[in-house]
């Protein structure tokens, strides 16, 4: 009687398993076409084009609406809170769990001592003969670190008129590490002894017995973000932003033939497109093209040869300086200097660094759909599983 085969049977991938692979598994990448791509100047929120006034991420040129960066700040910002609050009430019910533990443990340790005291101690140990290897374990434990600190004791000695002599010291550090390490010995024998009335095969499908996790230790651990990250990062590329940190835009617009606003090159009048490159001037806001920046705000070292005597003594200062093309405005990068000391110039520059520093920042664009601007390829990571 003929079969036939089943998909699993064959060691290797067929055509259709390999087609199904790269249709329906695995890692899928495409190329976004041009129409995907959202327009110079668009909001990365709202995806509409920014409305006045229009803001930006200080660092990584990404454009926002105001209205969209604040709504996104204040909805990161309750998460955060939201995120601690829950972070810091799991950690306060662990550490009721974990002083829940130890009274008990105290407390077991004190009902051994008094049934020691009274001479109950070996009818205690006749009567639970299955816990025999577990308190001889545990006593062996007991003698061997007796010994240690009787060793360690005995190693403490003084000179005294040509006599040793022990010394016994007891301070408060001392005192706090003996009371540590006995609690330590307590919660361990205390989980040692849950762990030991547990069944070694559970039968998971009990309530009682389903193995889980403490969802109080998961939370205590999880790693909260303390700042808000800005929407456009990327994995690679991760951001974060803040309402100091926006600087407003201020776009030179000039009608089109159809009588539309078009954003416009302030000197060589270019529509600013996602093919040409735009340059950011802090803190001032102008937009300006990279090749009029390369051409016109270019720091020079040394005076101009042909300017009169007057001119290049007004012109001194600024040499070695960036001016932005629209303002005059210095947008300078400012450089750290560690010349200063103390707790003025310490809160002197985590003010700077909170605030808006002076320099060009390129607008991000999402590029013009071929190879060489902009990536033009989305990719979805996935798991493919071959037996």
């Amino acid at each position: 009687m003929a079969h036939s085969k089943r998909n699993t049977s064959l060691p290797h991938f067929t055509s259709y398993e390999r087609d199904l692979l790269k249709s329906s598994w695995g890692t899928k990448r495409g190329v976004i076409g041009r129409d995907s791509f959202l327009p110079f100047g668009s909001c990365r929120l709202c995806l509409h084009p920014a409305r006045e006034p229009v803001v930006a991420c200080a660092t990584n040129g990404d454009l926002f609406c105001r209205e969209c960066a604040i709504s996104d700040l204040l909805a990161q910002r309750q998460e955060i809170k939201r995120l601690e609050k829950e972070r810091d009430e799991a950690k306060k019910r662990l550490a009721e769990e974990e002083e829940r533990a130890l009274d008990e443990a105290r407390t077991r340790e004190l009902r051994e001592f008094e049934l020691v005291s009274m001479g109950l101690d070996a009818a205690a140990k006749k009567n639970n003969g299955s816990s025999q290897s577990q308190n001889d374990d545990s006593s062996k434990k007991r003698k061997a670190d007796t010994t240690e600190a009787l060793a360690a004791f005995k190693a403490r000695e003084v000179e005294v008129d040509g006599k040793r002599k022990k010394v016994f010291e007891l301070d408060d550090k001392e005192m706090a590490r003996i009371a540590r390490e006995e609690q330590e010995r307590l919660k361990n024998e205390l989980k040692k002894e849950k762990e030991s009335n547990k069944s070694a095969l559970p039968s998971f499908w009990v309530p009682s017995l389903t193995p889980t996790t403490d969802p109080n230790e998961i939370a205590a651990n999880k790693t909260i973000k303390l700042t808000p990250i800005c929407p456009a990062s990327t994995d690679s590329n991760r951001h974060s932003y803040s309402l100091k940190s926006l600087v407003e835009v201020h776009f030179t617009e000039e009608k089109a033939s159809d009588g539309s606003p078009t954003r416009v090159c302030p000197s060589c009048k270019k529509t600013l497109t996602n093919g040409l490159k735009a340059m950011l001037t802090k803190p001032c806001g102008h937009v300006i093209c990279q090749p009029c920046v390369n051409k016109f705000m270019t720091p020079h070292g040394a005076p101009d040869p042909h300017a009169s005597k007057e001119e290049q003594e007004q012109t001194a200062a600024l040499h070695g300086r960036v001016l932005c093309y629209v303002c005059e405005t210095d947008v300078t990068p400012s450089t750290d200097s560690n010349k200063d000391s103390g707790s003025a110039s310490g809160k002197k520059k985590k003010k700077d660094k909170e605030g808006i520093r002076p320099g060009l920042v390129e607008v991000s664009s999402e590029g013009t759909g071929f190879a060489g601007r902009g990536g033009n390829v989305a990719t979805k990571s996935g798991v493919a599983f071959q037996c």
